[in-house]
């Protein structure tokens, strides 16, 4: 089946947008089978061409990497804004107990991002979005977001760092929105789409209304994704255009049948002759007929607040057709603790899954001998301890490949859900007095990992 989109992972709050030729969905993970929305701690980034072969760029920011944040990262959305990516997300406050609005920063729109605090003039900033309006020419950022039952919108100083108090606009009188608000525009009409409940009464519906300006005021338009079953509770979602069509992403409890192990939705969605989003029930089908294809590319040269960790090992860009950030060098068998390792969000299935694990790599000179680790995550608990599970190959030979890029498959293993390491290091069995052309060396482009139905 084509819905829930991405089947493997319990992503959730999808919120999407184009970016060149490529649509990209910025998501909060559920933790697998946990009985709460409390356990969130990380962000994904998820990224198709075609909607239907989708890549999982991995953990693109985590609580760890947030110093302000205490916990709840909830939902998030992302937007391009003078030359660089800025994503927006909320956390509760360490400070103040209560949910503060973040905003942090990338070069490429798959992240990872880098914290750069909470953008101030917000109170109660869960749920943000974050919107870039055009008019001629002329760009104009606001941040819209919800909770307690209230929707509120301003408009965002060129730095992003703080709203412009006097345009903060509370459209609480007006809508009988909740949460998870969500603006986009359409043949000159404001589109705010939001989850909605009547009277207190779960689940949560899909919502809109327009305007005429960003700040409105804003007219209510009535439920366009009624109650359905297998809904989640929650109902938080986006609106996108993309190559011709457009598109709603949401989420549901299709796979795991709970309300905190969520899933993302697509389904396509028109505007009628007076311009309101015409209802439509969440199809098995979504965007087509059978099957999505799904695997995860974590790229060696991300930042840290993507999980990777480097020890002796350093990210280069001077060698061509690398697909990230870079690459990562100084693999040899001269320094057998130069590694690289990363976390990935693994299947959440609630059985065992096989999961087919590559590497892309580059060698110009000897064999060079390597091993890769992993094994299940576990939580730090003073010591820095880590249990890897198994290996996936003791002692993996990468090849000399002339100097071009190749992918190489280590293995297939079969794990159960929940969060795991994969290290690559060079073979304890070298020895380090070896020369540098006998012990070889490779550059390394990403990790990928692609689970076998």
């Amino acid at each position: 089946m084509a819905n829930p989109a991405i089947d493997k992972v319990f992503l959730a709050d999808p919120a999407a947008h184009v970016f060149g030729e490529r649509l990209y969905a910025y998501v909060s993970y559920d933790q697998p089978f946990t009985n709460t929305h409390d356990s969130m701690i990380s962000y994904h980034c998820v990224s198709t061409d075609d909607l239907v072969n989708w890549v999982d760029h991995g953990q693109i920011l985590a609580l760890e990497y947030v110093p302000w944040a205490l916990s709840h990262m909830w939902a998030i959305d992302c937007n391009f804004w003078q030359g660089n990516y800025y994503l927006v997300f909320c956390a509760f406050d360490k400070a103040t107990g209560t949910f503060r609005t973040g905003l942090a920063v990338s070069n490429r729109p798959e992240g990872p991002f880098e914290d750069l605090g909470v953008i101030e003039g917000v109170e109660w900033g869960q749920d943000p979005s974050l919107f870039v309006d055009d008019v001629d020419g002329v760009l104009t950022p606001y941040l819209i977001w919800g909770g307690r039952g209230a929707i509120t919108m301003a408009e965002l100083n060129s730095d992003l760092r703080s709203v412009k108090v006097e345009t903060i606009t509370d459209l609480s009188g007006d809508l009988e929105g909740y949460e998870g608000p969500f603006l986009h525009k359409h043949a000159g009409t404001y589109y705010l789409t939001y989850p909605a409940l009547d009277n207190e009464k779960w689940p949560q519906r899909m919502c809109f209304a327009t305007a005429k300006s960003p700040l409105g005021p804003y007219v209510p338009g009535g439920v366009f994704i009624p109650e359905y079953q297998g809904n989640s509770g929650t109902i938080h979602g986006s609106m996108v255009e993309f190559k011709g069509q457009w598109y709603a992403f949401y989420h549901s409890a299709w796979v795991s049948g709970l309300s905190t192990s969520r899933s993302m939705m697509i389904d396509r969605f028109e505007y009628g002759s007076n311009g309101e989003i015409l209802p439509f029930e969440p199809s098995r089908e979504g965007v087509r007929a059978g099957a999505n294809a799904y695997v995860a590319i974590l790229d060696a040269a991300a930042g840290p607040t993507s999980g990777a960790r480097r020890h002796g090992t350093f990210i280069e860009t001077a060698l061509e057709g690398f697909t990230g950030h870079g690459y990562v060098d100084g693999l040899t068998g001269q320094e057998t603790g130069a590694s690289v390792q990363f976390d990935w969000a693994g299947p959440d299935a609630d059985a065992k899954t096989k999961v087919r694990v590559s590497v892309r790599y580059r060698n110009a000179g000897a064999d060079f001998n390597g091993r890769v680790l992993f094994g299940n995550h576990l939580f730090y608990d003073g010591n820095q301890n880590q249990s890897y599970e198994q290996y996936i190959n003791r002692g993996t030979v990468f090849a000399n490949t002339q100097g071009q890029w190749r992918e190489l498959e280590i293995g297939v293993l079969e794990i159960g859900p929940g969060s795991y390491r994969v290290r690559l290091s060079a073979s304890h069995n070298l020895s380090k007095t070896l020369t540098a052309e006998a012990a070889g060396g490779i550059q390394l482009d990403y990790f990928k990992f692609e689970p076998i139905d």
